[in-house]
């Protein structure tokens, strides 16, 4: 079951109040969803429904009937989070009295005990792939071998799993053992955003964009690897942009440390705006090879866009993807492929079907 609308699947009664819960996001898909959700209620016709917005970072505009409530020292640390979620929570749900919470924060509130809804982003709890402590570092290690097992006891309770994909229900259903009718698909809902055609001249071209945060799942290293082999076949005049800093963890240390002894030309932009992110499909390939998604938005929004798309072949990606024809599909750790397609897709009006 798909829905094309969150609204939908909250089903807002006129006089009610509907808190959305979510100080977790602030960067990436996270806050795009967030973001589309804020602007769909926006224009929901029942002015008579309240809605409660409780968020972090996101600084989003008041109305009459929306009230927008800013926890930016959430993010501080654990111990911060901790005194958020198990006191502040109570106090916001003592003093607004929702009808009804949406938690777009993977888990639901325990001790909140009317109609709940949770919108699971994760997919590392919930992917077969194994992460290493060493390799893939402590976060990742503790969600998919610790943290999981107390989200998976959080969405037996609540009337309403929501994921973006089929191979993430049939995880979820799977793992967890939550009953197939508590678990919703629905994907993205992007058509309100402005996103241009892409431009398909030969600086467009050489510009290859990968907007992925900086975890080991999202396999900057094998897109390096792929850029180095297509540059040695003789790739020139190109450019590379990763949304990640060079100094924000090992991993991303190491990323800059290959990019700069094999004379890569890539860009280590860190975050941009969304608003930037839709750009770009119009000046540049979408390059993505990450192999955990939950949903994998960029690969929609390049789609939308006509943008060219070099991406994993994964389940996920075959779910947004099949029967585009500017995409090729490259096995995830195949450097070799993947530099091939870079350098096929480089080619000017290459829009043939792969």
């Amino acid at each position: 079951m798909i829905n094309q609308s969150l609204i939908n699947l909250i089903n807002p009664k006129s006089n009610s109040t509907i808190m959305i819960y979510d100080v977790h996001a602030s960067e990436s898909g996270a806050l795009a969803i967030l973001d589309d959700l804020y602007n769909q209620i926006k224009v929901y016709k029942d002015k008579t429904v309240k809605w409660i917005f409780i968020v972090s970072i996101p600084n989003y505009k008041e109305t009459k009937n929306i009230v927008v409530k800013r926890f930016p020292w959430v993010k501080k640390n654990w111990g911060y989070r901790y005194y958020f979620d198990n006191v502040t929570t109570r106090k916001l749900l003592h003093k607004f009295k929702p009808d009804q919470v949406f938690s777009l924060q993977n888990k639901g509130i325990s001790f909140y005990h009317n109609r709940q809804l949770v919108y699971l982003h994760l997919p590392f709890i919930l992917t077969d792939h194994k992460f290493n402590i060493r390799v893939d570092g402590k976060k990742l290690w503790l969600y998919q071998n610790v943290v999981s097992k107390y989200i998976f006891r959080s969405l037996r309770k609540v009337d309403m799993t929501i994921v973006q994909t089929q191979w993430m229900k049939t995880a979820l259903i799977e793992k967890a053992g939550i009953k197939t009718d508590k678990v919703i698909i629905q994907q993205p809902d992007i058509r309100g955003n402005s996103i241009g055609a892409f431009e398909d001249i030969e600086a467009n071209r050489r510009r290859f964009f990968y907007p992925a945060t900086a975890f080991t799942y999202k396999n900057h290293m094998t897109a390096l690897k792929a850029i180095k082999y297509a540059q040695d076949k003789g790739l020139s005049d190109y450019e590379v942009i990763f949304t990640i800093q060079p100094n924000e963890n090992d991993y991303t240390k190491q990323l800059f440390e290959y990019s700069q002894k094999n004379n890569l030309n890539v860009q280590f932009s860190g975050p941009i705006s969304r608003k930037e992110v839709f750009k770009m499909y119009t000046k540049s390939i979408l390059l993505f090879p990450s192999y955990v998604e939950s949903f994998g938005l960029p690969l929609l929004e390049a789609r939308m866009s006509a943008s060219p798309v070099i991406a994993s072949d994964t389940p996920f990606s075959h779910e947004i993807l099949d029967g585009y024809q500017k995409v090729i599909f490259c096995g995830e750790q195949d450097y070799k492929a993947i530099g091939e397609a870079i350098l096929k897709q480089s080619l000017l009006n290459n829009m043939t079907p792969f």
